[in-house]
């Protein structure tokens, strides 16, 4: 996996500009209700509603459901999303941008490496003008 995330990194960087000169994060796979607990959510059907497939916790680790396949392009766009956040924190983006409009960019970077292997988009445009108007308030 450490060819793929080095990849992966790599088309991040051709597409952002980002400096992606990092040590790359530990990759963890973990049941979906222990993902959701570490993400902080502690109630289980709020967990089964929010789905969460993976995220980044800020030291230097991405969670990961425990069906990933790295074979699967759909959960290397995921894997694509998660590092998105791994490369914006390791830029300090997060200390200048909104936290919404940072998930906007990974959903569009996570789009964007879809279409790149033939793969239709899949992130919600409702979402993500919701996402960013949030930094508008």
């Amino acid at each position: 996996m450490t060819d793929t995330i080095a990849a992966l990194l790599i088309w991040i960087g051709s597409q952002t500009g980002y400096d992606i000169r990092l040590q790359q994060p530990n990759i963890v796979m973990t049941e979906h209700f222990n993902m959701c607990q570490l993400y902080g959510i502690k109630h289980k059907k709020s967990c089964e509603i929010l789905k969460l497939k993976g995220f980044y916790n800020k030291d230097l680790t991405i969670y990961l459901h425990p069906n990933f396949t790295i074979n699967n392009k759909i959960d290397k766009a995921r894997l694509v999303h998660e590092l998105v956040h791994y490369v914006q924190w390791y830029n300090a983006k997060n200390k200048t941008t909104c936290l919404g409009e940072l998930e906007v960019e990974a959903y569009r970077l996570q789009d964007k490496w879809l279409e790149s292997v033939g793969l239709a988009p899949r992130a919600d445009e409702f979402k993500l003008v919701m996402l960013a108007a949030s930094c508008d308030a």
